[in-house]
């Protein structure tokens, strides 16, 4: 399998898409692909976990059936978004994924421990910095990736469903537009819409609904009180808007409702672009298995009065598209619902967007699974050599019989070697784990006792850590007392002479009396500087050395204070 070639695999609440992609030097092309249904459960949602898994599997072997680079989708109704605004305009890129990260336990709906979550659309500008924050559940980032487990996959990404469309959108909706001439594309699934709007080829909204296709079905289901199979081939068969049919038909019904929120996703996006215009949507693309219902077209323009087509994703790889090379089953018949895989597989072959809902736990299964893929690799081409400078010595020379036995005690040798190569190799890495720096609460009260060893002019009265596994994200929050303003300034200025905290910065100062003497109370909140773990380590080391000979470690004690107090 060549480097530049990517599986995405989009699962919906009917069906499985997988899109195979090659990166040429003409542009991108089509490998593969193919759909692949499983029973219907209810809806909205996909069925059991099980039966996901068995149906990719399927698919797998008869699309792609080796091990290849893979990115994942994840619904848009799954993911939450916010835009951040106002954040300060000389913020560096650390620093920005330090504001995010702060910014996201107070914007997400749930908490920012149970959440996966990144950034991209980065607007920097004099006033300041705004970014899209985009967030999913742990567990529901988690469940999608388990649907991968049993064909031995592990996801190089993973992206929501919108933004792989918008992708794509944006390849045929090339050239630059203004913010308020907007291009719809609709994405009416089995289970749900995805829909979102582009300027050109730029993502300025995107939203999703569970309404769709599956919903017509259930109406007709209702009607008529047969089962799901039935009725969906009587939806299939009879599902037209007619206008002299309106109010007799369940496919009115469900078309209202499709259109109720197309206008409530235009109202919500003048909003949060801040638009005035009425109209500023200039045309809208209808994709997916819903959009092939008779007449949709017809009707949504008439009750919006904007111009709509049907899109078919593929067009934008016409060009490059290799007949030979495509699933059994003609592309044709399903091409309009490959927007999200087809997009996603652009984005993972140009990095058109850069934003991953991978979990960082599987991001390190990844990469160890590179590591042995590699380690094997070598190991492999050893034996390879071995066995072709054996097999022509045999060749050459057929009375050398005894060569051929050693050349077998070689090989034995090596597979012995490799194993033993694999213990050390895990026994090293646990090693190396074991010996990381890392920093402990230990360490900051430490820090902090040395800093401020005279109580009498400020104390502690709270101290909290928090996500200090993460050091980028770590936080500490403290109450102080002091007797004075000017004390809890001094605080704050030795602890930004110390190097080992940044972002300091102090809540309201309050005052109390207490035995007729005012008392000064503040919060104080900060993060660890980038080489704190490397001070912390110095200082640790410091003292083990001191423990041992207090009195020949003196002077080099005094000289690494005084060192840490000029820095």
């Amino acid at each position: 399998m060549a480097k530049n070639q990517i599986v995405s695999i989009d699962i919906g609440a009917s069906a499985i898409k997988l899109v195979q992609l090659e990166q040429t030097a003409s542009g991108i092309r089509l490998v593969n692909a193919g759909i692949e249904a499983y029973p219907y459960t209810t809806p909205t949602t996909e069925g059991p976990i099980e039966v996901i898994s068995e149906t990719l599997q399927r698919l797998w072997r008869r699309v792609v059936g080796r091990s290849t680079t893979v990115v994942l989708s994840i619904p848009r109704l799954s993911v939450t978004s916010r835009r951040l605004t106002n954040l300060p305009a000389a913020a560096t890129d650390d620093q920005l994924s330090n504001l995010v990260a702060m910014q996201a336990e107070t914007e997400l709906p749930f908490r920012v421990e149970d959440a996966i979550y990144d950034h991209h659309d980065v607007h920097r500008s004099e006033d300041g910095i705004s970014v899209e924050l985009i967030a999913a559940r742990r567990e529901t980032v988690q469940q999608q990736i388990d649907h991968l487990k049993p064909v031995g996959i592990t996801p190089k990404g993973v992206m929501p469903s919108v933004l792989g469309t918008s992708v794509l959108a944006g390849l045929a909706n090339h050239g630059d537009a203004a913010l308020t001439e907007l291009t719809m594309v609709v994405d009416i699934g089995a289970g749900r819409t995805d829909l979102c709007l582009i300027a050109g080829d730029t993502l300025r909204f995107s939203r999703s609904f569970p309404i769709g296709g599956n919903h017509l079905t259930h109406l007709y289901q209702r009607e008529t009180g047969d089962n799901f199979e039935v009725a969906e081939r009587r939806k299939i068969v009879n599902a037209v808007l007619n206008p002299q049919l309106e109010g007799t038909e369940p496919s009115h019904e469900w078309a209202e409702g499709l259109v109720a929120e197309l206008r409530r996703s235009i109202n919500g996006a003048k909003r949060e672009l801040n638009i005035s215009e009425d109209k500023i949507v200039s045309e809208i693309w209808l994709c997916g298995g819903g959009a092939r219902i008779s007449g949709l077209t017809d009707y949504i323009a008439d009750r919006l009065e904007v111009p709509v087509l049907l899109w078919n994703p593929l067009d934008a790889f016409k060009e490059a598209w290799d007949e030979q090379r495509s699933d059994t089953q003609p592309i044709d018949s399903f091409s309009d619902t490959l927007a999200v895989a087809l997009g996603l597989g652009v984005n993972a072959l140009t990095s058109q967007i850069s934003l991953d809902l991978l979990p960082s736990e599987e991001q390190a299964k990844l990469t160890q699974a590179q590591q042995r893929k590699r380690t094997l690799m070598a190991v492999a081409a050893g034996l390879v050599l071995l066995v072709g400078l054996g097999l022509g010595g045999l060749t050459q020379n057929r009375i050398h019989q005894a060569k051929i036995v050693s050349l077998d005690g070689a090989i034995r040798s090596i597979s012995r070697a490799e194993s033993n190569a694999k213990k050390t190799l895990t026994k090293d890495l646990a090693l190396v784990n074991l010996l990381a720096p890392r920093v402990s609460p230990l360490d900051i009260v430490r820090e902090l006792s040395v800093r401020f060893d005279d109580r009498t002019k400020v104390a502690w009265t709270t101290l909290n850590i928090a996500r200090l596994d993460d050091l980028e994200r770590a936080k500490i929050t403290f109450n102080i007392e002091a007797e004075s303003h000017q004390a809890v300034s001094q605080t704050i200025s030795t602890m930004a002479q110390s190097g080992v905290f940044t972002n300091i910065t102090s809540g309201q100062v309050t005052s109390i009396e207490r035995e007729k003497k005012p008392i000064f109370q503040a919060q104080i909140t900060c993060n660890l500087a980038r080489d704190a773990i490397h001070r912390f380590a110095q200082t640790r080391d410091l003292n083990q050395n001191l423990s041992r000979n207090p009195k020949s470690n003196s002077q080099e004690r005094d000289g690494l204070e005084k060192k840490k107090g000029n820095k």
